[in-house]
């Protein structure tokens, strides 16, 4: 079976093992990737042993296999990923432990899961696809039914149901744990009534793919910060949704917690706010004080205080001039940030 063209490894391998009638574990048996620990630390870079005895086994080539893995992002969107899978296993876990992914809050298109057979894109694990441009809607990142995050399955494979427990704790006394059980491909995704989200993730896209301009770079490292910073007073213009995305906050649940990267709605908002500030051509220190004086029309005390861990890989995206005129302004501190 060959992989769909931007299909994730975990989605392909999921795939086979049910074309073939086996187990997903058996298959990771067969290709050896049950040594990694878990098939999310294949996905971010298979070892060469393991791209070979696939190789062999499935007649899929090794550019195939490589573009089902995160390291094809390493160089962009998933900075300061260590080299060598075999060598670094400890800064591989460190890594993506830390690392900006949405491999355990998942988002995803239910229009392309319902046409192609429930293939999952290695794109939707990065909080920087907000839209799918085929079907020109936001990216689902919550069960409909219950509004709960919908996670991996046990061998970190991409379920097909929502598996979040029941909401009402007075049943878990009798052991009784419904599950919610709703299809993500029955998921109405919200449509995209402003066609700039639309050019925006198509530039994004092509970030992703090594193929940027010097003005692309500067709208993802302002995303980046801006989806940390965000406030409504940034969103005047534009479509209504994302406004109310950030008014609301878009908690899933009240007792579960989820990074603000991991909704598809807000990083979205935050890419439009960030292309209005740099169509004036502004430079990095004068971006900083509009983003200031947004911010204080809306929340009144400052600095604001980040969470470094938040920053760590993905959102700094270092070295980031608009982050270093933040926190050279007094604007924000992030725990021990230090300026480059």
């Amino acid at each position: 079976m060959q992989p769909l063209e931007g299909e994730a490894l975990g989605s392909w391998i999921d795939a086979m093992a049910k074309d073939r009638g086996i187990a997903v574990k058996q298959l990771l048996r067969e290709f050896h990737l049950h040594k990694l620990g878990t098939l999310a630390i294949g996905q971010t870079r298979l070892p060469t042993p393991a791209i070979l005895r696939i190789c062999r086994l499935t007649g899929v080539g090794e550019p195939a296999l490589h573009a089902m893995t995160l390291a094809r992002f390493a160089g962009n969107a998933l900075p300061h990923l260590p080299p060598n899978l075999e060598a670094d296993a400890g800064a591989i876990g460190q890594w993506h432990a830390g690392a900006w992914l949405c491999d355990r809050h998942l988002r995803w298109c239910p229009r392309c899961l319902r046409e192609n057979g429930r293939r999952w894109s290695l794109r939707w694990l990065l909080p920087w696809t907000f839209a799918c441009l085929k079907h020109r809607v936001y990216l689902a990142s919550e069960c409909q039914r219950c509004q709960s995050v919908v996670t991996p399955g046990a061998d970190c494979t991409f379920p097909s149901r929502c598996e979040a427990g029941t909401a009402n704790e007075r049943f878990h006394r009798y052991g009784y744990d419904e599950r919610c059980d709703f299809p993500v491909t029955k998921y109405l995704p919200v449509p995209v009534s402003d066609s700039a989200v639309l050019s925006l993730q198509a530039r994004i896209n092509a970030w992703l793919d090594g193929a940027p301009t010097a003005d692309d770079r500067r709208l993802v490292s302002l995303t980046a910060v801006l989806t940390m910073l965000l406030s409504p007073a940034m969103l005047r213009r534009g479509d209504p949704v994302l406004l109310f995305a950030v008014r609301s906050l878009r908690a899933p649940r009240p007792w579960q917690e989820r990074a603000l990267w991991t909704d598809p709605l807000r990083v979205a908002a935050a890419a439009c706010a960030a292309d209005r500030m740099l169509q004036s051509n502004d430079s990095a220190a004068e971006v900083a004080h509009l983003i200031a004086d947004y911010r204080t029309v809306d929340y009144r005390t400052t600095p604001w205080r980040l969470d470094a861990m938040d920053w760590a890989y993905g959102p700094a995206l270092r070295p980031n001039v608009y982050v270093d005129e933040l926190v050279r302004r007094g604007t924000i501190t992030i725990g021990s940030y230090h300026l480059r």
